[in-house]
């Protein structure tokens, strides 16, 4: 209640602002006759024509039909490009005032191409895009590490849906098999990350004894991981302790994190790696995407990859399980390296239009379900797998976006094609790329 002893001209001031604020948030925001298409590259989904082959798909199909029923609007989704083609064709399609869709879906590096075009419309500031829990039938969970990368000059310019949906967060497949014929326990790896311990010390530990001769020779034929894919397994190093690439500064500005005492330290214990010995070189003659059937095939013991890649183990003849990398000197809690598809809405668009293709995206895309276990579990060989480490990379808690991605042409190959043969310190590698490296973050953190 304000005091009886305050100025008339303050108590309306206050009165007025508190009507506005209650207007401005109960106002419903009228849907009612409008047409919308979201665009991607993998699928149409229109609700009058598509045939759910799960229950799952089943209700979200029939929340979709309700929410366009309720609101009087209907929303489709369409695929306008393949994979190689969808960057040219938005951006072309924006730039003639005939955008392909009214919310585009894109990798967050295609997203920054068109945001330094000029070419995408800024998110206004809506409360239930700062949610970052989804409740079904409820409430949408935005990611907020998407929020704060695509903020420039304090507006947002793309927003994130959920967690881990992208099946890019990278952690550690392991055979169980080749664990227990070392003489270790086939769920350790489980077990050590759950109880904390799961550290980079215990992985060099581990990985010594699945390094072995087991047909005594004289020549190593079990290996604890292959030297490949280098750029992948220095992301997991680099985030597991707590570093990365490309930083953010207070500004909102790019910065070159190479040269951090957290980057140069994990670019030594990679090196350690090679030097202990634990990792098959690659085969004289091989492909470059030799390293992978390694770990299907049994002949490494650990495989160091994004999420996405247990869809080409599904018929692999021993059990394996998933983890997240451990957790360096410099960190208290795990960490990986993840990045997600992120929604642009075309420059063409008024800001009370934008605001409409939000909310009825925000209904749209509501989830129906909190079960999201029972669609993980077959595609995993244990519950673990997903109770415990995809529970972690489904948490806003552990993950951290691959900030290098914003950075139009930039390479970390520059650094992890190298790190193994390179002739000096970590140090010296980081230095000797920065140069490169330092004149691409300028140019990608000039306004457009």
């Amino acid at each position: 209640m304000l005091k009886k002893n305050l100025p008339a001209s303050f108590v309306l001031f206050a009165v007025t602002v508190i009507a506005v604020f209650t207007v401005f948030s109960c106002r419903k925001i009228n849907l009612k006759g409008q047409e919308f298409i979201v665009a991607n590259w993998w699928e149409d989904y229109d609700v009058a024509t598509f045939k759910p082959q799960t229950e799952g798909q089943e209700r979200q199909l029939e929340w979709r039909k309700k929410i366009q029923n309720d609101n009087g609007f209907k929303m489709m989704t369409k695929n306008v490009a393949g994979w190689d083609q969808m960057l040219q064709t938005v951006s072309t399609s924006i730039m003639s005032g005939k955008p392909v869709a009214h919310a585009i879906y894109l990798q967050p590096d295609w997203a920054m191409t068109l945001y330094k075009q000029g070419l995408l419309a800024p998110i206004p500031d809506l409360d239930f895009l700062k949610k970052d829990t989804a409740i079904a039938g409820k409430q949408v969970a935005y990611n907020q590490d998407v929020a704060k990368l695509f903020t420039f000059g304090g507006k947002q310019y793309a927003i994130g849906i959920g967690y881990g949906g992208s099946q890019h967060s990278a952690g550690v497949y392991f055979n169980k098999r080749l664990f227990k014929e070392a003489g270790l326990d086939p769920d350790e790896p489980y077990n050590l990350q759950k109880a904390g311990t799961w550290t980079w010390d215990k992985f060099i530990e581990i990985s010594k004894k699945l390094t072995r001769d087991t047909r005594n020779t004289g020549r190593i034929n079990t290996w604890a991981m292959p030297a490949d894919l280098s750029t992948e397994i220095l992301d997991l190093i680099v985030f597991s302790n707590g570093g990365e690439y490309i930083g953010k500064d207070a500004q909102g500005k790019f910065t070159n994190a190479t040269n951090t005492p957290a980057f140069i330290e994990s670019l030594q214990f990679a090196r350690r790696l090679m030097e202990e010995g634990v990792m098959m070189p690659r085969p004289d003659g091989s492909n470059w995407d030799w390293y992978w059937p390694t770990f299907h095939d049994g002949v490494v013991a650990m495989l160091l990859e994004p999420e996405w890649r247990r869809g080409q183990m599904q018929d692999m003849t021993d059990d394996w399980g998933y983890v997240l990398f451990p957790k360096g000197p410099r960190m208290s809690d795990y960490r990986f390296p993840n990045d997600e598809i992120v929604i642009v809405i075309p420059s063409t668009y008024k800001p009370d239009e934008v605001e409409k293709i939000l909310h009825a995206l925000n209904l749209w895309e509501t989830p129906v379900t909190d079960n999201w276990k029972d669609d993980m579990y077959p595609v995993f060989r244990d519950r673990r797998a997903v109770d415990e480490t995809m529970a972690m990379i489904r948490s806003p808690k552990y993950g951290a976006f691959r900030n290098h991605m914003m950075i139009p042409d930039l390479q970390r190959g520059d650094i992890a094609w190298n790190m193994w043969w390179f002739d000096g310190e970590p140090a010296q590698l980081v230095e000797q790329v920065s140069p490169a490296w330092n004149a691409k973050i300028a140019e990608a953190n000039k306004t457009n």
